[in-house]
């Protein structure tokens, strides 16, 4: 059994992968933290889980060693606490955002801040299975891909790959979930409900990992819809040439046949 502990497991990615991994056969939850909760069992933030697991929240400073770190915590932290946490677990698996892109450049340009760990950027894996399958098999640091993005490059790497694509249009249509369960003016219930608006329309931090995957021009704009889960990503692709519905079949399929 691989044991893993998570860090940050009262939010919302950390008891979504909490569900997940106690329903791993290989898998043996160890540890999980939250600051705000702990010594509180993980059904007080996740009832869901009331009859899966006893196990308690802890403070990120009493998480003792095993074989895989997942982090789950607010962006910043992971990079701020890395040296602290690499000791915690051989294998690291970030779901944030501090590790996404491996130019510290376009890091500051779309989060407003330098990179605090430059240094550690080139040492993580990006965190898409399609797209990274080998080498995240024996990565030690995986950095986890944004759901905007994951939509996205899914739905538009096939057709760059296959050099069809000269440029792309994204709208993707979000629920408040992906703020975070911090109530916020963009995710609090009484803002959102009965409303559509703009989130996004221009330099949403996500564009910077689609533009690094592709390697191609794209323009992006997010949507706040009246939804708690999911993203529905809308792309309008201008190809270079034509193709008929058998040819874009058949590049999805040579994509993504495994």
């Amino acid at each position: 059994m691989i044991r893993v502990s998570i860090a940050g497991a009262s939010g919302y990615a950390g008891g979504e992968l909490l569900r997940l991994l106690l329903a791993h056969p290989d898998a043996e939850v160890h540890q999980i933290t939250s600051e705000r909760l702990a010594g509180k069992y993980a059904h007080r933030a996740h009832p869901n889980l009331r009859t899966l697991t006893r196990l308690r929240f802890h403070t990120l400073d009493e998480l003792t060693e095993s074989d895989v770190l997942f982090l789950c915590l607010p962006h910043g932290e992971s990079s701020r606490r890395f040296d602290d946490l690499s000791r915690i677990a051989p294998r690291i698996i970030d779901l944030g955002a501090d590790f996404r892109l491996d130019d510290p450049a376009q890091y500051e340009r779309f989060y407003g801040r330098p990179h605090p760990r430059p240094d550690l950027l080139p040492r993580f894996t990006y965190g898409i299975a399609e797209l990274n399958r080998a080498a995240l098999a024996g990565a030690d640091l995986v950095a986890c891909a944004g759901c905007n993005a994951t939509a996205s490059i899914l739905a538009l790497r096939p057709l760059y790959r296959a050099g069809v694509a000269d440029s792309a249009v994204i709208e993707v249509k979000v629920g408040s979930s992906e703020a975070g369960n911090r109530s916020t003016p963009g995710s609090h219930h009484p803002e959102r409900s009965g409303a559509m608006r703009s989130y996004k329309p221009t330099g949403h931090r996500h564009l910077a990992e689609i533009r690094a995957v592709l390697g191609a021009p794209v323009h992006f704009s997010a949507t706040a819809a009246e939804m708690v889960r999911g993203v529905l990503a809308t792309c309008h692709v201008f190809l270079n040439r034509d193709l008929d519905d058998k040819a874009l079949w058949r590049i999805y399929r040579d994509a993504y046949a495994t």
